[in-house]
């Protein structure tokens, strides 16, 4: 036991004082490569290229699989249709004239208009459909057919990754040979693996998100305003990366808060007119998000990260009769959110440490909707990189707690299960560790002034 404990603390260093990276901490916040921080960047670098190489060849055996059985009448591998459905179907609603009354959409309107220039790619192969009652998956099985859906894929693909890439180096400050290493870990990281695999505009929410972060402390006022709402388009897309204002919050920027909500309302009230010239598809859309999020078969699924559904999953394991729908339910799972919410919030604008900020924003983002998927995890990039430029001022443990789980949460083999409650409960471990990490901080400082 000695000797394995001894060769964990070999590989991941000492304490943080031994750590020659400490006391070089670049305070402009961008990633200075010391021996201990490259060592970690690249260890990620190697296990996600052959985990994501592995689990290729991996999915090519499993597609000759799902072939011979569909050759000889099985249907159990049907739900690999669902692949791109997330791209196809928010393209065909971006083509209706209300997505909320004809389509039935649950996504926000700039989410939906945002995929517009990649439908018009494939504008007249959703018009040979338009009469056709099929459902996501089997248009999806239509579309791709075509390779004006492969130039629209590949374009969106393209578009997203790059400037995801070029954001997140110039956020961490990353050039030459980091720069592309970040760009491999990027591309072969499972949440962005899945996010490519369902087409979803997530991606644009995080691309947003990191404008946000690069100007909000630029000099340039113009900046600076351009990036609250650049905020309030990620919060447009996705609601929840709004959390993120707690950056400027902890600066005690309370008027750019307020401006970043008043953006936020005008961006998401005046993108229904995209479709429309009035707000009739408002309440349509809101009762068709209301039905999303309280469906008691996606809160049951394994595949949903959010502390909604694994509230209920453990209720249902005792009260197999408890509905989704259930005023006991309701009760308990507002005030969970709730107290969640409200600690986070605190925690997150209280605590001096950057890390600290990043990680509870990310779990705040996945963990709060009750209907969280994968590709959620993306917004995980941020606390990793930080984790990365600051691995040299950790403790040992808060090095391999974070090594492990972000291992596991990049690693695209632990996606084939489909069920992501593992990763639910580490993404819930690394909020619950974060707020008594700033906990304990607070009353640290405390105690220093009164001393």
């Amino acid at each position: 036991m000695k000797s394995l404990f001894s060769k964990i603390s070999a590989f991941f260093g000492d304490n943080p004082s031994e750590d020659t990276a400490a006391p070089l901490l670049s305070p402009d916040g961008k990633i200075k490569f010391y021996d201990s921080n490259k060592k970690i960047f690249n260890t990620f670098f190697t296990v996600l290229t052959i985990g994501t190489v592995t689990a290729m060849l991996a999915i090519i055996l499993y597609y000759v699989f799902a072939f011979a059985s569909l050759y000889n009448g099985s249907s159990k591998f049907d739900w690999l249709l669902g692949i791109f459905s997330d791209f196809v179907v928010i393209m065909n609603f971006s083509l209706e004239e209300s997505p909320y009354v004809v389509g039935d959409s649950s996504y926000p309107p700039v989410a939906i208009a945002i995929l517009y220039p990649f439908a018009l790619i494939c504008k007249d192969i959703f018009a040979r459909y338009e009469f056709s009652k099929l459902t996501a998956d089997e248009l999806t099985s239509e579309v791709i057919l075509y390779p004006q859906f492969w130039i629209a894929i590949l374009l969106f693909f393209a578009i997203c990754t790059l400037l995801t890439i070029l954001l997140t180096a110039k956020l961490f400050g990353l050039k030459g040979r980091n720069m592309l290493k970040l760009a491999i870990i990027i591309m072969f990281s499972a949440p962005f693996v899945y996010a490519i695999m369902r087409g979803n505009t997530i991606y644009f929410a995080l691309i947003f998100l990191l404008i946000f972060l690069i100007l909000k402390d630029s000099k340039n006022p113009v900046l600076r305003e351009l990036s609250y709402i650049s905020l309030a388009l990620a919060g447009a897309i996705k609601l929840y990366p709004l959390f993120f204002g707690v950056f400027l919050l902890k600066d005690k920027k309370i008027f750019a808060s307020f401006r970043v909500g008043v953006y936020f309302a005008i961006i998401f009230g005046a993108s229904f007119f995209l479709f429309r010239n009035d707000f009739n598809d408002v309440s349509p859309f809101i009762d068709n998000l209301g039905g999303f999020m309280s469906s008691e078969v996606r809160l049951l699924e394994t595949n949903n990260l959010s502390i909604s559904a694994q509230l209920y999953k453990l209720l249902h394991l005792f009260v197999p009769r408890l509905s989704a729908e259930s005023a006991i339910f309701s009760v308990i799972n507002l005030t969970t959110l709730a107290l969640v919410f409200a600690i986070s919030t605190y925690a997150a604008i209280a605590t001096k440490n950057t890390l600290s900020r990043l990680s509870i924003c990310f779990a705040i983002v996945v963990l709060i909707p009750s209907i969280s998927y994968f590709y959620v995890i993306i917004f995980a990039l941020l606390p990793f990189l930080e984790y990365i430029r600051v691995y040299g001022t950790l403790g040992i443990k808060k090095r391999v707690l974070y090594f492990i789980a972000f291992m596991f949460l990049f690693t695209a083999f632990f996606v084939f299960p489909k069920n992501f409650t593992i990763h639910s409960l580490i993404i819930i471990a690394i909020l619950a560790l974060e707020i008594a990490s700033v906990i304990r901080e607070r009353i640290a400082a405390r105690k220093a002034r009164r001393s």
